[in-house]
């Protein structure tokens, strides 16, 4: 398995691709860069502003050690990803490989078939066909999911979430508007005690509540077909 090193330019954007091996970044204080993975290729782009990393085929890991608050761009077919520390911009998108990121400023996440997990971001957006969506704090969220659960722990600011077959669960501070749509799956949205809330909750088989007083603090959208909805104080 090769290891190379390369040195850090003034404006660090990586990109990496695998086709079926498993990609596992970690940010960390080091003022070069370190890959390890077979049959590497390195190519740099704009003007030295980017590193592009692309793996030989095969299922071997490519192992990639950058400084902390790098922009970092991950493609693969098959291959889990996952990111380890604080990134600044991130993007990634697989055909079939779960996805895992500690923390961002902003995030841009992307599979077909497997679940993703994310840890702080000032904004995210995630979009899974058949994974679930769990998410810690967010200063705004966006999230889609078509048989799978969404759930945030945290979400400062404007929360929108879709699922088609799964739940949406999310704890917010009501600092922007939320928006929630679901088929068949509950909805449950927790927000601070005492604000006063525009709310629009619809669903045709299930049971609303709302335990908040009507006003303009806040406007919730919340609608499912057959699952429940309830908007709750923390």
């Amino acid at each position: 398995m090769d290891i190379q090193r390369y040195p850090l330019p003034v404006a660090l954007t990586l990109r990496l691709q695998s086709r079926s091996g498993r990609v596992h970044v970690v940010a960390e204080p080091r003022d070069d860069i370190e890959a390890q993975g077979e049959r590497l290729q390195a190519k740099e782009e704009d003007g030295g502003a980017t590193l592009h990393l692309r793996a030989g085929r095969g299922s071997a890991a490519l192992v990639v050690r950058c400084p902390a608050g790098a922009d970092v761009v991950v493609g693969t077919h098959s291959g889990d990803v996952r990111l380890e520390g604080e990134f600044g911009d991130v993007s990634i998108t697989t055909m079939s490989g779960r996805i895992e990121l500690e923390a961002a400023d902003q995030a841009d996440l992307r599979t077909m078939s497997a679940d993703i997990t994310l840890g702080a971001c000032r904004v995210s957006r995630a979009s899974t066909i058949s994974g679930a969506i769990r998410g810690g704090r967010a200063g705004s969220a966006v999230a889609s999911s078509m048989s799978g659960s969404i759930s945030f722990e945290h979400v400062r600011g404007a929360f929108r979430a879709r699922s088609v077959a799964g739940s949406v669960e999310a704890s917010c501070d009501g600092e922007g508007a939320i928006a929630v749509k679901t088929v068949s799956g509950t909805v449950r949205i927790a927000l601070p005690a005492g604000t006063r809330v525009e709310a629009c909750c619809r669903t045709m088989s299930g049971h609303v509540e709302c335990g908040f007083p009507a006003g303009g603090d806040l406007r919730v959208d919340a609608m499912s077909v057959s699952g429940s909805i309830e908007v709750v104080p923390t």
